[in-house]
């Protein structure tokens, strides 16, 4: 996958503490495709569970699950602006509005 991140998204996640990750878990029961994560969890540096993978970007770890990459069709940036997070690819952007939440 590319996982895209710009330089303000990075000088906002480079906020979360060392030992932790960021898990972006799909919204199963969303019905609207493109709006289905709705916040970023960090979470405590852990192993992936079967139905999951870690994904590197910008010294980062992000936590997804199997199908994330599907779902953005293989691309996607992330951005920051406003005190939200963007996610968006060349063609569209998926969700302006997410937040970060730590669990």
């Amino acid at each position: 996958m590319k996982l895209e991140i710009t330089q303000t998204a990075i000088e906002k996640l480079n906020e979360i503490p060392e030992g932790n990750m960021i898990q972006l878990s799909l919204d199963r029961g969303s019905c609207d495709i493109v709006n289905n994560i709705y916040e970023m969890k960090v979470v405590k540096r852990r192993s992936p569970e079967p139905q999951e993978k870690i994904i590197h970007s910008e010294h980062l770890e992000f936590i997804v699950d199997d199908d994330f990459e599907d779902t953005y069709d293989h691309e996607l940036t992330i951005d920051y602006r406003n005190h939200f997070f963007v996610f968006k690819n060349k063609n569209q952007i998926f969700n302006n509005r997410i937040g970060l939440r730590y669990v």
